[in-house]
């Protein structure tokens, strides 16, 4: 049995898929598995796969009798990975040589049930740009408790290990919605406790659009994704009795904006079902998020709402005009 479980879901990938595995199968710590999801691709990554698996035992390839998605095939590596740790990468994306080493160091040392290594890099643009994320500065090496993780942390997937056996106690699997990771990453985090936060080797990210975060962000707005999101973790918590007056029910990022009667309608009915929690907590949401959220309740249709706001602009726009 493996060590580490490497899941990989693979989606039209042909251009990138290689340089991922290289990444991997390269890495100086040797004790893993590596599995491919394949997804129902309409190019060659799956015979690109194939070739990899016969040259290397540690891959396995399983293939999809039908497209799924980014949720339900992570769900698929997970059901089949042996190993006592699950790490995610994506197939566009690439690893450091030592980056397994670092997390498994990390999360042994630490007796922890998940890592986050905030050492990113984006490639999306075909230079190397440090990611930054608003509150990256002010975290430091360490243990960070649930709340400082899910307010100010990235939410990525690939940037986390996971211990496998936490997973299975809770029973904690991907929900089959668009923005996955944020819903995953929350739920983990509030059941994990604690995250153990460092800056290790670098993992390299691109965005492309024909890979499994590309179907989602180009089938659907991408912060109306996030606000779904939001509200499916909000019932996930309130049905289990597990809301806590320290969690921020939503997060306003700056790309959000509500140029559609679709997203008010969404947002509107999503403000109205959490009202009294968020009036009960208001202060730990700062100004932004509390105008987004007031400007929604205190709007009865679109119409109304566009008097007063520029569909067009974001809320970081609306909270400077403020």
């Amino acid at each position: 049995m493996a060590k580490i479980s490497v899941i990989i879901p693979v989606y039209n990938a042909e251009k990138y898929i290689s340089r991922c595995l290289e990444s991997v199968i390269n890495q100086s710590y040797k004790d893993f598995e590596v599995i491919c999801i394949e997804d129902k691709s309409k190019d060659n990554s799956l015979d690109i796969l194939r070739e990899y698996a016969k040259k290397d035992n540690r891959i396995k390839v399983i293939e999809n009798f039908e497209n799924k998605g980014a949720a339900l095939t992570r769900n698929v590596g997970i059901d089949a990975a042996a190993g006592d740790y699950i790490y995610f990468i994506d197939a566009d994306d690439y690893i450091d040589e030592k980056y397994l080493e670092c997390m498994i160091e990390k999360i042994e040392k630490e007796n922890c049930n998940i890592v986050l290594n905030l050492s990113i890099v984006n490639e999306t643009n075909g230079t190397e740009t440090l990611y930054k994320h608003p509150s990256m500065p002010d975290i430091k090496e360490g243990c960070i408790d649930k709340f400082t993780s899910i307010h100010d942390a990235p939410c990525f997937i690939w940037a986390r290990m996971y211990r496998k056996a936490f997973l299975n106690k809770y029973n904690l699997i991907f929900l089959n919605t668009h923005a996955d990771d944020v819903v995953f990453n929350t739920i983990t985090t509030i059941y994990g406790e604690k995250t153990y936060v460092f800056f290790g080797e670098k993992y390299h990210y691109t965005v492309n659009d024909t890979g499994m975060t590309g179907q989602a962000e180009t089938s659907n707005s991408k912060d109306l994704n996030h606000i779904k999101a939001h509200s499916m973790i909000y019932d996930f918590l309130k049905e289990r009795k597990m809301l806590d007056d320290k969690l921020k029910l939503f997060r306003v990022y700056t790309f959000i904006k509500v140029d559609t009667e679709e997203k008010f309608n969404f947002y509107k009915s999503f403000f109205e079902k959490i009202e009294t929690d968020f009036r009960r907590n208001e202060n730990i949401y700062n100004e932004m998020e509390k105008y987004f959220a007031y400007s929604l309740l205190n709007s009865s249709n679109y119409d109304e709402y566009l008097k007063n706001h520029n569909k067009i602009v974001t809320i970081g726009f609306l909270r400077r005009k403020k």
